[in-house]
C-alpha cells in the first residue's frame, strides 16, 4: 500500500496514459442519472420519518389556508442548524404543488450526493475511479432511508463545498478558499449542523495530512490547520444562540451494542442477505486495497475516514435532539475511505476487471433499493385508503405497532399518521416536538400523554423487554374526550378486544380504524 498526497503524486491533476470509460461526460450523466432511479420508481418517496415530514410541511407552508389545524399547530421560523429540506419546500411547493415539491428535493438530494463523490474522486485522483463507483449505493444508506432529509442533503452539500475548496486551495487562492469555507459553511449549517461538521472534518483532515507529511511540530500544525479553516467557526455564534434555549449539546446514550449494530447497517432497508452481502463485500474492497501494493491511498482522504471512524465511535445515540446521531455517518465513513483508494499502480487490465464490478455493484444496489421501494410504496398503499373514512377535521390517535425485537425490515409505517394530518386536515399524535429540532410547535395538551412522538409506537402485546405500551394499555390509556378516532397499522391483533367507548369504522386498506364515542 502507497500512501500519498502531495499534487505531484496522486493528488492534484493526475491522469493516466489513456482516459478511462469511467471518466467522461456521458458516463458521469449516465452514473448520476442511474444514481437517482430508484426514486423514479416510485410516488412519495418511502423513507420512514419523510411521510412524518409531510404532514409539519403543511403547517410550515399552508396554516393559514386551514382553520381545522390553527387550534393544534403553530410553525414559528427560527434560525437553527436544521432547515435544509424545509427550506426548499418553501420554495418550490407555490409552483409545484407540495408533494412534487417533497419529491424533489429527496431526488435533488441524491443527484448531489452522487455529483459530489464523482467531483470528489475527479479532484483527489484526476479521475472518476472504480472506488468512487462503488461508493455511490451507499448514499441510499440507513441515514437516508430513514428520511434523514435535512442530514442527507447537508452532507451532500459538504461533500460540494470540499471538492470547490480543494480547488482554491491547489489553484493558491487562500483568501477565496478561506471566504468560500466562510460562506458554505453557515449555508450548510443552516440545511444541518453535521454537514457543517463533516466539511470540518474533511478540511481540517487535509491539511493535517499536509502537515503530518511535512513532518510540522504540533503548534506549527495547529496554526496551519485554523489558519486555512478558521471561517467555518462562523457558525458558532447562531449555535450557541440556538442551543442555548434548547437544552445545549443534550447528550445521551452511548452503547457499544447500538454501535456494532449501526456498523452492519451502512445499507440497511429491506432485506438483509442483499444489505450485508453488500456491505461485506464494500469492506473486502477496502480490506484488499489497505493491503495491496498496488494501490495508492490519498492521504487527505485516508485521514477524514479515520476521523469519521473515531467521531463515530465517540459520539452518543443523540445529539442536539436528534436520535441516531453516531449511526448517520457509518455510510460516509465508507464513502470517504472508498474514495480514498487510487488506482495509481494498477494493471490496466486489473483496471478494467475492477471497474466492470464496480459498475455492477453499483447496478446491482440500484435494482435492489429500487425493488425495496416498490414494495415498501406498496405496504403504504394497501394501508393509506383508511384515511378516506376519517371526517375533515378530526383529532386523530394514530398508533404504529412495532414488534418486540427490531427486524431489519426498516418501519416505513411508523409516520403514516402525518399522511393524514396533510390530506385530511386532523391532529394527529406523530409529530416530534423536541426542542431545537424543528419549528413547528404542537399546543393540545388534552391529548397528554399522546400529544406528539413517539406516543404513536406500541407494542402488539406484552414483552420481556418493552420499549413502548402495548396495544391494549394504550387503547385503555387514550384521553377519549381529545379524539375522535384512533387509526391503528402494522399487524393488528385478530381478535381486537377494545375497551369501551372505542367502536370499529368501516374502512378500506388494511389496519384498523376506531371511532370514539361515535367519533363526534
Amino acid at each position: 500500500m502507497m500512501i500519498t498526497s502531495s499534487a505531484g503524486a496522486i493528488g492534484y491533476g493526475f491522469r493516466s496514459d489513456r482516459i478511462s470509460w469511467l471518466d467522461t461526460r456521458t458516463a458521469f450523466a449516465l452514473l448520476c442519472l442511474a444514481a437517482i432511479m430508484p426514486l423514479l420508481f416510485v410516488g412519495m418517496p418511502p423513507l420512514v420519518d419523510l411521510f412524518g415530514h409531510y404532514g409539519r410541511y403543511v403547517v410550515q407552508t399552508d396554516i393559514e389556508n386551514r382553520p381545522a389545524l390553527q387550534e393544534f399547530y403553530s410553525y414559528q421560523w427560527q434560525l437553527i442548524g436544521n432547515l435544509g429540506g424545509d427550506l426548499l419546500v418553501q420554495a418550490l411547493h407555490g409552483l409545484l404543488g407540495l408533494e412534487t415539491a417533497i419529491k424533489l428535493v429527496v431526488i435533488g438530494t441524491q443527484l448531489l450526493a452522487t455529483a459530489g463523490i464523482l467531483l470528489v474522486s475527479r479532484e483527489c485522483h484526476g479521475r472518476i475511479t472504480p472506488f468512487a463507483v462503488m461508493a455511490l449505493p451507499l448514499i441510499y444508506g440507513l441515514p437516508f432511508n430513514y428520511g434523514f432529509l435535512n442530514f442527507s442533503l447537508s452532507m451532500a452539500l459538504g461533500l460540494l463545498a470540499f471538492v470547490l475548496w480543494m480547488r482554491l486551495d491547489r489553484a493558491g487562492r487562500n483568501n477565496a478558499a478561506r471566504i468560500w469555507l466562510g460562506v458554505s459553511g453557515v449555508v450548510i449549517w443552516v440545511c444541518h449542523t453535521f454537514g457543517w461538521a463533516f466539511l470540518g472534518l474533511l478540511c481540517g483532515s487535509s491539511v493535517l495530512a499536509g502537515v503530518i507529511a511535512a513532518r510540522e511540530r504540533p503548534i506549527a500544525a495547529l496554526r496551519q490547520i485554523l489558519g486555512a479553516c478558521w471561517p467555518l467557526l462562523l457558525p458558532l455564534v447562531p449555535m450557541l444562540v440556538w442551543r442555548t434555549g434548547a437544552g445545549g449539546l443534550d447528550l445521551q446514550g452511548w452503547t457499544l451494542s447500538y454501535k456494532l449494530q449501526w456498523l452492519i447497517s451502512a445499507f440497511r432497508n429491506k432485506w438483509v442477505v442483499f444489505d450485508v452481502v453488500s456491505l461485506i463485500a464494500v469492506v473486502i474492497t477496502i480490506y484488499w486495497a489497505a493491503r495491496t501494493r498496488e494501490v495508492a491511498w490519498d492521504r487527505r482522504l485516508g485521514t477524514a475516514a479515520a476521523i469519521c471512524f473515531a467521531s463515530f465511535m465517540i459520539l452518543p445515540v443523540q445529539v442536539f435532539g436528534s436520535m441516531f446521531a453516531d449511526m448517520r455517518l457509518v455510510p460516509y465513513i465508507l464513502i470517504v475511505a472508498l474514495l480514498a483508494i487510487s488506482p495509481r499502480g494498477i494493471e490496466p487490465k486489473t483496471l478494467r476487471i475492477i471497474s466492470l464490478m464496480a459498475v455492477a455493484f453499483f447496478a446491482g444496489r440500484t435494482l435492489v433499493t429500487g425493488a425495496a421501494y416498490v414494495a415498501q410504496e406498496r405496504t403504504v398503499e394497501e394501508t393509506l385508503p383508511a384515511i378516506e373514512s376519517i371526517p375533515e377535521g378530526s383529532r386523530v390517535a394514530f398508533l404504529s405497532i412495532v414488534p418486540c425485537k427490531t427486524t431489519w425490515e426498516l418501519p416505513v409505517l411508523s409516520h403514516m399518521g402525518g399522511v393524514a394530518l396533510a390530506r385530511r386536515n386532523v391532529f394527529v399524535n406523530n409529530q416530534w416536538q423536541v426542542p431545537g429540532v424543528n419549528p413547528l410547535i404542537v399546543h393540545y395538551p388534552a391529548a397528554a400523554p399522546f400529544e406528539h412522538d413517539p406516543s404513536q409506537f406500541v407494542h402488539s402485546g406484552a414483552c420481556d423487554a418493552a420499549v413502548y405500551p402495548d396495544l391494549s394499555q394504550a387503547l385503555r390509556q387514550i384521553p377519549q374526550d381529545a379524539f375522535t378516532h384512533v387509526w391503528i397499522v402494522g399487524p393488528v391483533p385478530d381478535p381486537l378486544i377494545l375497551p369501551d367507548g372505542l367502536e370499529p369504522v368501516p374502512h378500506a386498506g388494511k389496519g384498523a380504524l376506531l371511532a370514539v364515542g361515535g367519533g363526534q
